[in-house]
């Protein structure tokens, strides 16, 4: 299939997104704006008809005073009404506008969170910041090119050629004709040739974007490594290339204005010329003449705007490509047709079991991760799995949260295929507190709240003294008001981890999943975040991704991975006495650390 048709069928599903809900109120705003547009088009062009009579009767052999003032009633009339019904118009359309504008922002949003952690890892953010931007801006221009230009100026032009074939020769339309379908090919070659340079300047403006953002997002470590002009050097390579592609560009448009305005002269010369003939012949009145000439400005301004909608709806449509190539995307991770849901409530229903049975998985086709991974954990029970750096333990947790799909195998949940349950009601029943902890760039109470939205202050105050964090954050002058910067820069790592700690903690999940949760801690935090951790994982389903064994040895299961395969599976003192790989890691950790799970 070829772009243009899966622009076509992207636009039409986007439209079936866009339509309003309440469709009566904004098809009589329609009406209205499209009412005003007929009236604001017909004044336009009864305005130098009137001005032209008004000259004729100036200059006529008889002035008759009382049609002359009629005349100037008449004219200023048409031009009170003409001035009112274009912003009135605009002021009908507006909230239909900025109403679409929120839309299309907001469908981006919710088809970039639908889709799965493989495309946000292969994704630049900046680069779908861009994205969504240009989207919206590119709808909003759709809209003020459709109201705005081409249905006023296609009126206008209707009317004046009605007039200017009832008024002069026939010929002048034909000369006027073959000018405006000459200045539309010259339009279509340059604008053609306009597009492809804008696609190449948004590909070169979304590298810059991206770079810019990378760079402040990682800005610590370009000031320890003291790459600060490397950086400059880097930046300053992109944008020269987005230099050229912006100056080549503006010279595209600047070449097409000045062929299209050499044409428009050449025409008004050849047609106020043969006017002026035909004056001499006396074939056409002095007033016909002022008429003619402001009718070539009028169908020139008129060209020239439709030809602007032309190069604007192109830029638009190049503008709006990433954004329906987004919104055209299959999401990964989809939601069964008729999907199933679990309560979500641990008071109520306890934990959740799991049963992952045979589970292959490659984020790639060329390498497999995980290899054959069968395991089971019981409701309420403690399963915890080990293994070198490599081994597959983040991305099991990945395919047990549903981040992604297994390319074999299956991973029930309550006996249920978690495939067949629904997405958001499996996030609420699953916790998670990864390594790396991803915080807003807001404050401290409300990273904290995140994890159940609508919290009030003594609850979330409640979860930060049992990830013992109250007393940090208390000890701040804005307390639970602090600021913690982007991606929480403003915490240390410990503090950061603690925070989500105490997240997950609030939410209360059935199903708890703790990538090394307390990696970040000293040893007297960690003793009693341990501790905490133990009283949340009572009874509670929990899976531990641990890279101190010290740390798990009340784990009612531990799985060694090594290579992505299972290599034992047992309690700590079972494996201790099968005198294999795990035994052998804990001899090389024996005596590190002496920390309970």
């Amino acid at each position: 299939m070829s772009q243009s048709a899966i622009l076509r069928l992207s636009l039409r599903d986007l439209w079936q997104h866009l339509k309003p809900v309440k469709l009566m109120p904004d098809v009589i705003r329609l009406l209205i704006a499209f009412f005003l547009l007929l009236v604001e088009s017909g004044t336009s062009v009864a305005t130098p008809w009137l001005f032209s009579k008004m000259v004729g009767q100036l200059s006529g052999s008889e002035r008759v005073l009382a049609a002359f003032m009629a005349l100037i009633a008449q004219y200023g009339l048409i031009s009170l009404i003409s001035g009112i019904a274009g912003p009135l118009r605009d002021i009908i359309i507006a909230p239909l506008r900025v109403w679409l504008k929120r839309r299309v922002a907001l469908l981006g949003l919710e088809q970039i969170h639908k889709q799965s952690a493989r495309f946000h890892v292969n994704r630049q953010t900046g680069a779908l910041t861009r994205i969504i931007d240009r989207g919206v801006d590119a709808i909003s221009t759709i809209l003020d090119l459709l109201l705005s230009n081409v249905l006023p100026n296609v009126f206008s032009l209707v009317l004046t050629f009605i007039v200017i074939l009832k008024v002069y020769n026939i010929a002048y339309i034909f000369l006027l004709s073959f000018t405006l379908c000459l200045y539309a090919f010259i339009s279509y070659i340059f604008t053609k040739k306009r597009m492809k340079a804008r696609r190449e300047r948004n590909r070169l403006n979304g590298e810059a974007h991206h770079h810019l953002v990378d760079s402040l997002l990682n800005a610590d470590m370009v000031r320890v490594f003291g790459n600060q002009d490397y950086e400059l050097q880097r930046h300053d390579t992109v944008r020269r290339e987005l230099q050229k592609a912006e100056l080549k560009l503006q010279y595209l448009v600047s070449f097409s204005q000045v062929t299209r305005n050499v044409l428009i002269a050449i025409t008004t010369i050849a047609l106020l010329g043969w006017a002026g003939w035909d004056i001499y012949d006396q074939t056409l009145e002095v007033a016909q003449f002022v008429l003619i000439g402001t009718y070539l400005r009028s169908v020139y301004a008129a060209v020239g705007s439709l030809n602007y909608v032309g190069a604007g709806w192109r830029n638009a449509r190049v503008d709006l490509e990433n954004y329906l190539e987004l919104m055209a995307l299959e999401p990964e991770i989809k939601e069964a047709p008729s999907a199933k849901r679990l309560p979500t409530s641990f008071k109520k229903a306890g934990g959740v079991s799991i049963i992952c049975q045979n589970v292959s998985f490659g984020y790639s086709d060329e390498k497999k991760i995980l290899k054959n991974i069968s395991f089971e954990i019981p409701a309420g029970k403690i399963v915890a799995v080990v293994g070198q750096t490599g081994s597959g333990k983040s991305t099991l947790s990945r395919l047990l949260s549903r981040a992604y799909d297994p390319i074999e195998g299956t991973i029930f949940i309550d006996n249920i295929d978690c495939r067949e349950i629904a997405l958001e009601n499996l996030h609420q029943i699953t916790g998670i507190v990864p390594q790396d902890t991803p915080l807003f760039n807001t404050t401290i109470g409300e990273n904290i709240a995140y994890g159940r939205v609508g919290s009030d202050f003594v609850h979330v105050k409640e979860a930060a003294q049992k990830a013992h964090i109250d007393q940090f954050i208390d000890s701040l002058p804005e307390g639970y008001d602090t600021i913690v910067g982007e991606r929480g820069v403003k915490l240390s790592g410990g503090e950061k981890q603690r925070v989500a700690i105490a997240r997950v903690i609030l939410k209360d999940p059935r199903f708890l999943i703790l990538d090394e949760a307390s990696s970040a801690l000293d040893t007297k935090t960690e003793l009693a975040i341990q501790k905490e951790l133990r009283a949340l994982s009572q009874s509670r389903t929990t899976f531990i991704i641990a890279h101190r064994l010290s740390t798990i040895q009340e784990a009612d299961k531990i799985i060694v991975l090594d290579h992505g395969e299972i290599k034992e599976q047992g309690t700590h003192d079972e494996l201790l006495k099968k005198n294999g790989y795990y035994s052998a890691l804990w001899a090389a950790q024996s005596g590190q650390d002496t920390n309970h799970f």
